[in-house]
């Protein structure tokens, strides 16, 4: 059982869900009163919706957020289902962000909790196995495998949850609405919810659909949080959650950035201080990004470059490689062995907040760095950001990026050529954990500096 279920199992199967914060105390419960949701909670109007709940919003509106939420209410009201998800990672690896990531971690979490579904899974898997090898499995036959059951299971009924639908190609997105589609209406009892922005334009023939930004409850959830995070105990208050209403437009991710900066400025007491910096900050969230990143720095090219690193590299870093990365860019001579007693992994993480002016973050289910939104990488790819950053770049970012991040894994080469002839002269791994730890960027240094170079 355990060779079968781990065949359909990867790494960070459910690293998304669980990275993504809870919703911030009393708040996110609107959801649940609203017509939309309890129709397709109730399975009433079944024709108009066919069991599926649709909920869109604009980029960093808390969708992710809302639909975890939802998560923990089915899994708390809903005893008698089974309750599959998957949120999708664009940040993520490759399984994280396609449809066959998705249809591994629904079959996997079916076959966990009904046994007949395994013991019908268990000839597909038996079979392969006798037959091939070296084999993994497909999108058509897990498709296959799941529409066939829709026909044949009765119960226990079935809830499927997709957050994030955007965070695949727009193909691969319709792909999987299709798939969905099909799922909704077969005669078995199940229920679809899933989450997107507006765009990419990817739809299906019956749905109910809820626009979060368009929903009372998510604006009163924004001043909740903005006067419990500032918990400023007089009647001025008032006046700075109303602003901060009205500029953040319904997007959630704007609030907690513009909050964090309206504390600093309240550290002392100076309420002056707040409504001056609210004047100050625009109320896009892409003006927002541009406007903490063009602030005075005198390490704007480490921070550019942090960025460059989690933009480009080849794979998701952990924290110490792109802190070393980054430092082998920066003309730093000193890049190892790295010694914990002096620089350890909490200082790394504070290094690289202050570095990436917090747009950079370290979940707290995995060990590899990523942007605290996907709105991040959109704001720096589109609309010429990264030349607005770094002029230098020229007509060719992402080219002159690569060319920047291969100069950083041969310049970190070059100072550690010793260790790397000690370990082939020793007919030694440079996959050896040992190495890994004193030397966090040589491994990567060493097998991409070529892929930055074609890339560029």
């Amino acid at each position: 059982r355990t060779e079968c279920l781990q065949s359909l199992s990867f790494s960070n199967i459910d690293a998304r869900r669980q990275d993504i914060f809870l919703a911030h105390p009393n708040t996110g419960d609107w959801i649940f009163e609203t017509t939309e949701f309890r129709q397709w909670r109730d399975r009433t109007d079944l024709s108009k919706h066919n069991g599926v709940l649709w909920i869109k919003g604009h980029p960093g509106t808390g969708k992710s957020t809302l639909m975890k939420h939802i998560w923990r209410y089915c899994q708390r009201e809903f005893e008698d289902h089974i309750v599959a998800s998957y949120f999708f990672h664009a940040r993520g690896d490759s399984l994280e962000k396609t449809p066959l990531g998705m249809l591994r971690s629904l079959v996997c979490q079916l076959l966990d909790n009904d046994e007949q579904s395994y013991q019908r899974f268990l000839s597909l898997f038996r079979g392969k196995k006798r037959i091939h090898q070296i084999w993994e499995w497909r999108e058509a036959e897990l498709k296959e495998f799941l529409h066939s059951e829709m026909q044949v299971r009765q119960w226990p009924p079935l809830v499927i949850l997709i957050d994030a639908l955007d965070e695949c190609n727009e193909s691969q997105a319709q792909n999987v609405v299709d798939f969905l589609e099909a799922l909704s209406i077969s005669e078995v009892n199940v229920r679809i919810c899933l989450s997107s922005r507006h765009y990419p334009n990817i739809s299906m023939e019956i749905f109910q659909e809820l626009v979060v930004e368009k929903k009372a409850g998510h604006n009163t959830d924004i001043t909740k949080y903005v006067y419990d995070k500032l918990a400023m105990a007089d009647s001025r208050i008032a006046r700075i959650e109303e602003e901060v209403l009205n500029k953040a437009s319904g997007i959630f991710m704007w609030v907690v950035l513009v909050v964090a900066m309206l504390k600093k400025a309240h550290a002392n007491g100076k309420v002056e201080a707040m409504k001056q910096k609210l004047r100050e900050v625009p109320s896009n969230l892409d003006e927002l990004f541009s406007n903490i990143l063009s602030k005075e720095n005198p390490d704007k090219h480490e921070t550019i470059l942090m960025l460059q690193w989690v933009l480009f590299a080849v794979r998701t870093l952990e924290p110490e490689e792109v802190y070393y990365a980054t430092l082998a860019g920066t003309g730093v001579t000193n890049l190892g062995p790295w010694d914990q007693s002096q620089l350890t992994a909490d200082d790394i993480q504070r290094c690289i907040t202050y570095s990436s002016k917090g747009l950079i973050e370290v979940p707290k289910a995995e060990s590899t760095v990523q942007f605290i939104h996907e709105s991040v990488k959109d704001f720096l790819l589109r609309n010429q950001r990264l030349q607005s950053l770094d002029p230098t770049l020229g007509s060719n970012p992402i080219g002159q990026s690569h060319d920047r991040l291969k100069t950083c894994c041969l310049s970190f080469i070059e100072t550690n050529a010793s260790i790397l002839d000690d370990i082939w002269m020793d007919g030694d791994c440079i996959e050896r954990y040992e190495f890994h730890l004193k030397y966090p960027f040589l491994k990567y240094a060493s097998l991409h500096w070529l892929d930055h170079a074609e890339a560029a």
